[in-house]
This record gives C-alpha cells, sequence and structure tokens, in this order.
C-alpha cells in the first residue's frame, strides 16, 4: 500500500516537473525560483522513484556513469580545468539518471507520456505564435530560442508509442485518430519553421529507421524511389535547399567546425582520457566549455575509456526492448536515432531540462512497454480461454467393484 502511494506522488511529482518546462528559460544566468523548483522536483521525484524495484535496476544499470564522471573530474582538476565549469559539466549526466529513475519509478508512465506530448505541443505553438511570418529566410528559432532543445523530437515519438500502444485497440493510424492528426501537424510545422538542419535530419532518420524496422522491403523500395526522385529533379531540390536550408551558405558553420577541429586536437592530444570535465578552450577570442557537437564532445572530454563507459549502460537499457513488437521495438530505436542525430548536431545536450526530460521519458517508455506486454498478454489468454469455452466439469468417478461386491457366475 505504501509503495503504491508513492509511486503515485512520484507521478504527480514529475508531471509537476514536465509542465514546470513551459515557463524554464534554455539559456539560464543563475538559479531563478522556477528553475530552483524544478530541480528540488527531480531530485524528490528521483528519489522516490528508487522506492521502485525496476528503478533501482535501472540506477544499477547506469551506475558506471558515476565512475565515468568522476574520472573526468579528477582528470579535468590535473589538467588545470574550472571547478565549477566541472559541475556544470556533470549536470546533464545526473540529471538524465535522476529522470530515468523517476519515470521508471512512476505509477502512471502512459500519462507522463501524454503530458510529454502536451509540453512538445505547447512549445512549438509558442514557437510558431511569436514568427512575425512565414515568408522566406523567417526562423522560428530567432524568435524562441528554446525550440532549439529539439522537444518536437520528442512530440512524434511520444504521439506514435501512445497510439500503437492504446489499451482500448483504437487504430494507430493519424485519419483514426484527429486529435494526433492535429498534434502531429503543428510539431511537424513548428520542425520546418525552426529550419534547423539537425532537427530536420533527425526527424528523417527517425522516421526511417522506423519505417525499416517495421518493414524493411516496403522502405528499401521507397528509399530507391526517392533516390531516383532526387536524380531526376537534383536542381529543384538543390534550389529548395539553398533557399531553405541554407545549403552553401557559411553562416555559423564556420565557427562550428572551428570548435570541432579544435576539440578534435585536444582529443588526439589526451586519447585514452581526453581533457577532463571543466576544460575549455578558446575559439575567436572566447573560452569554450562546449562544442556543437556530442559526439566531439565526449571525445574531447572523457576521451576513448569515458566515452565507452557512457555509452555501455544505455545499449544495456535498450536491450529491454528486444521483448517488444515490432512496432513498438521500432518506434523506440526510431526515437532515440532522431534525438542522438539531433544532439550530435548542435549544443542541446547541455540544456538542463532537456536530458532530465529525455529521462523521464525513457523510464516511463520502459514502465509502459512492459505494462503494456502484460495487457497483450492477459488479453490473449483471454482470448484463448473465450475461444474454448466453458470448461466441462469432470465426470464423477465410476465406483470400482471388491473382489467381493463382484457378482457370482452362473
Amino acid at each position: 500500500m505504501l509503495s503504491s502511494l508513492l509511486r503515485m506522488v512520484t507521478s504527480g511529482i514529475v508531471i509537476f516537473g514536465v509542465l514546470l518546462t513551459l515557463v524554464l528559460p534554455i539559456f539560464p544566468t543563475g538559479i531563478s525560483p522556477a528553475i530552483a523548483v524544478f530541480l528540488a522536483m527531480a531530485g524528490l521525484g528521483g528519489l522516490l522513484g528508487l522506492m521502485s524495484r525496476a528503478a533501482r535496476r535501472e540506477l544499477m544499470v547506469l551506475s558506471p556513469w558515476f565512475g565515468a564522471l568522476l574520472l573526468a573530474v579528477l582528470v579535468g582538476s590535473l589538467r588545470q580545468g574550472e571547478a565549477q565549469q566541472a559541475i556544470e559539466d556533470s549536470l546533464p549526466y545526473l540529471l538524465f539518471i535522476i529522470g530515468m529513475v523517476a519515470g521508471r519509478g512512476a505509477a502512471r508512465p502512459r500519462i507522463i507520456l501524454a503530458v510529454t506530448l502536451f509540453v512538445c505541443v505547447g512549445d512549438s505553438l509558442v514557437s510558431l505564435y511569436k514568427m512575425p511570418s512565414f515568408g522566406p529566410g523567417v526562423r522560428s528559432t530567432y524568435n524562441y530560442f528554446k525550440i532549439t532543445a529539439g522537444l518536437p523530437l520528442v512530440g512524434f515519438y511520444a504521439s506514435s508509442l501512445l497510439r500503437h500502444t492504446d489499451p482500448t485497440g483504437r487504430s494507430p493510424s493519424l485519419l483514426a485518430r484527429p486529435a494526433h492528426l492535429v498534434m502531429y501537424g503543428i510539431l511537424l510545422v513548428s520542425l520546418f519553421a525552426s529550419v534547423s538542419r539537425g532537427m530536420i535530419l533527425g526527424y528523417m532518420l527517425g522516421l526511417i529507421v522506423t519505417a525499416y524496422i517495421r518493414r524493411p522491403s516496403q522502405m528499401l523500395l521507397v528509399s530507391l524511389l526517392m533516390c531516383l526522385g532526387l536524380l531526376a529533379w537534383s536542381s529543384v531540390f538543390w534550389e529548395v535547399g539553398e533557399k531553405y536550408l541554407r545549403l552553401g551558405s557559411e553562416g555559423t558553420m564556420i565557427a562550428r567546425f572551428e570548435e570541432i577541429e579544435t576539440a578534435w586536437a585536444m582529443f588526439l592530444k589526451y586519447p585514452l582520457l581526453g581533457a577532463g570535465l571543466g576544460a575549455t578552450f578558446l575559439v575567436e577570442g572566447f573560452h569554450k566549455a562546449f562544442v556543437h557537437n556530442m559526439a566531439a564532445y565526449h571525445l574531447w572530454k572523457f576521451g576513448l575509456i569515458g566515452s565507452a563507459i557512457l555509452s555501455i549502460p544505455l545499449l544495456v537499457v535498450g536491450r529491454q526492448l528486444r521483448d517488444a513488437t515490432r512496432d513498438t521495438r521500432a518506434i523506440a530505436v526510431g526515437g532515440a536515432l532522431s534525438v542522438i542525430a539531433y544532439l550530435v548536431t548542435c549544443a542541446a545536450y547541455k540544456t538542463y531540462y532537456l536530458v532530465w526530460m529525455l529521462g523521464v521519458v525513457s523510464g516511463a517508455s520502459l514502465s509502459w512497454l512492459a505494462a503494456w506486454r502484460e495487457l497483450q498478454r492477459a488479453g490473449s489468454r483471454a482470448r484463448v480461454e473465450a475461444d474454448a469455452g466453458p470448461t466441462p466439469s469432470p465426470a464423477p468417478p465410476r465406483p470400482r467393484l471388491g473382489p467381493r461386491a463382484r457378482p457370482e457366475r452362473v
């Protein structure tokens, strides 16, 4: 009884924390009251989530991260890294772990995913509302920086998972689900209005991987037709790419390439352990503590050893999908790859509330998929029993005649 109550409280805290992200700044200049409340809710949710055995198991799986962070902090201190920057560098990983534990230990994982979808749609609506026009060259990211956190990608995943795991058995098709159709449309318009090449790349990669896992032959055929179309109308697509995706323009790409090149040079200098947390370097007169590329960032700060320690637990978590159906496994893998692909092209992995939300969504998804499998098994057993009909009662045993009870032979 107490355990169920604590799980319900955890669920309420997580939902409140997810809703609170709607008003949190993406680039905080300090600890505001809203951020303090969010961090307190995140910590409390993680603490209460540990009351669940499944959450404790996930914590054990992610426990090597603590060793990787401690090693990187020690390496950074030996190489004159900044102590305050080391704490800031460690915060995203700790928030992901806390969110994972809270989402795994919450009592209502499906409701948490639904609230997350609502927040992603709300974030997208604000980005569209603040756009002065939808003319060429206008980007929602110029007027609403929070859209760069990439929440539309999380919303696409949440919508797909909720539709394909509906307990009522309704069709997962968007045409049969008008509410999801409207939300998906808002997320899609917001995605393309951001004109974020990384976000669009992540969406397309997730879409392709999901479709390939579900129906490999059909996806290969569609890919072939798309390649033929690109060849046939290459000039048209290149013109659209120049005007919309800014292909061929330098813009901020030069500074980002300089960041990546510097981070790569630091990795080659310290290939095994990296430069450590708290490390910075100078680019165009600014001390940079992050890189607009998650892969380059991890190689720079963690090296090969630390990066391997950070990646292995995630593979163990992903193995929990082996018992899922083909559709749900495709959605989970495609959603994860879409988010990772976007994070590789930007610095959103440093966004404090985003990494916590990704942890919550991961934990809640694992809990809901486990519950969904149980519902499917229970439904299968009920159908088998219904098809078999009522079980006939066994016939009473026939009395056996002993030697004395046998009739005499005439």
